[in-house]
């Protein structure tokens, strides 16, 4: 990561070279400690200091872009020259909108160093855990340190600072696993033993899973499964570019009833529990967007392109440019509920209890349809509590249809995803979640 006063600098230097001309530039640079575990034993302990730069120039109104991750003065030099022979072609695209107006906005957490040591202490945790159990750990516990610095030619001068700890824990023997994770701003509020408690229950109720029969089930979705849909629905609907083009459902679902009424998803970096830059990589301040709200549909998130195709307000969600998918939010949140997970176990008389999923892909983008696995912890639920290990299933769903089956949400919310997206999501009780086919473990 980079201070405030080093990316200064940086700018300084590359504005020797950029007399003249509209231009912006992004810094990001990323300190990142990694400490990876298989079979209870550390396998890889390695740190990365990722700087990477990028520059748009326009140039009577044609747009050059370049990246680097060579930031002496010769190599910001070389950046920018590159930039500017590209905005020279007939062929380079052209700015349809002016580059973000002057804003200085800064979120500087106190910076947290994590050791190797203190990673590999976490490690040993674990393992302790794991074999008093007689299973092996496997995982990953990712430290990183993040500075954003966004900065253009009409006076946007913004910077910001982050730290988190990624960790998952997968815990296995010959035929069953279990999972657990957390994502934490502070390394120092992760419970490394109660994480790897989690994943060890999980795996030794998971022995021995016996066959159910694919079709139509009530399910229990843990945090991190319910995460992983509301991120497809994210891809594919949320964002400008699809609702322009009209091919993404919400486009013809605006101010109608899209979901159940008990569903309110948003975009909002000042949850508490996100990551959470406060401008996009425009630089321009990201706004609180009410994306479905009981059941109905709100709005999209925009940049300044598409802003202005749409005659709507800039919502501050750019990804960096050129940004083929458009503006895409990334600080998530699925309103929590009232209810205690405890509570709406209980709730369901015969069902699956899914703690996440994995590869899943999309099947049908203009009907929301995606398909995946269930994956270290796949139960059967019969009287309101989980009666035994099931093998893993296929599922394929339509994912508006399944959230008109949300039956409970929970009061309880976590965060999961990866670097700067996530979803703040609850546990969900859902009927009808179409099972397509089963597996043979």
């Amino acid at each position: 990561m980079l201070k405030k006063e080093q990316v200064n600098e940086i700018i300084k230097i590359a504005k020797k070279y950029l007399k003249g001309l509209e231009w912006e530039i992004g810094i990001d640079s990323t300190n990142t400690g990694t400490t990876r575990f298989a079979n209870s034993i550390i396998h890889q302990n390695m740190g990365v200091h990722r700087p990477f730069m990028w520059v748009r120039i326009i140039n009577k109104k044609r747009i050059g872009s370049s990246t680097t991750t060579d930031l002496s003065e010769e190599g910001i030099k070389n950046l920018i020259e590159r930039a500017i022979n590209l905005s020279k072609s007939k062929y380079a695209p052209k700015l349809e909108t002016s580059l973000p107006k002057k804003t200085k906005i800064e979120k500087v957490s106190k910076k947290i160093v994590i050791s190797p040591k203190e990673r590999e202490e976490a490690v040993a945790k674990i393992v302790q855990v794991c074999k008093k159990n007689n299973l092996n750990a496997f995982g990953v516990i990712h430290t990183i340190n993040s500075s954003l610095a966004i900065f253009n030619s009409n006076g946007v001068n913004n910077y910001a600072l982050l730290n988190w700890t990624y960790t998952t824990i997968t815990a296995m023997n010959e035929s069953a696993s279990g999972f657990s994770f957390a994502i934490e701003k502070d390394f120092h509020k992760i419970d490394f033993k109660e994480l790897a408690n989690i994943a060890c229950e999980k795996a030794l109720m998971a022995k021995n899973p016996k066959d159910i029969e694919p079709g139509k089930y009530t399910v229990f979705l843990e945090e991190p499964a319910v995460a992983e849909i509301i991120s497809f629905l994210a891809w594919l609907e949320f964002g400008a570019k699809r609702f322009y083009e009209k091919t993404s459902l919400i486009s013809k679902k605006i101010g109608k009833k899209i979901t159940g009424k008990n569903v309110t998803i948003y975009d909002d970096w000042t949850n508490k529990l996100t990551l959470g830059i406060p401008f996009d990589f425009e630089g321009v301040k990201r706004n609180k967007v009410i994306l479905i709200k009981n059941g109905i549909a709100k709005g999209v998130v925009t940049d300044s392109y598409f802003a202005k195709k749409l005659k709507m307000k800039n919502t501050g969600h750019s990804l960096m440019q050129p940004a083929p998918w458009g503006p895409f939010p990334l600080n998530l949140v699925f309103e929590k509920g009232d209810k205690k997970k405890e509570e709406m176990l209980k709730s369901i008389d015969k069902g699956i209890y899914v703690t996440r999923f994995w590869y899943t892909r999309v099947v049908d983008p203009d009907r929301t349809l995606i398909t995946g696995m269930t994956r270290d912890g796949t139960y059967f639920i019969e009287n309101g509590k989980i009666a035994y290990p099931i093998k893993n299933m296929r599922f394929l769903i339509n994912i508006y249809e399944t959230l008109e089956n949300v039956k409970m949400i929970s009061k309880e919310q976590k965060y999961y995803g990866e670097e700067l997206f996530g979803v703040v999501a609850p546990a969900l009780v859902i009927e009808n979640f179409n099972f397509q086919s089963k597996t043979e473990y």
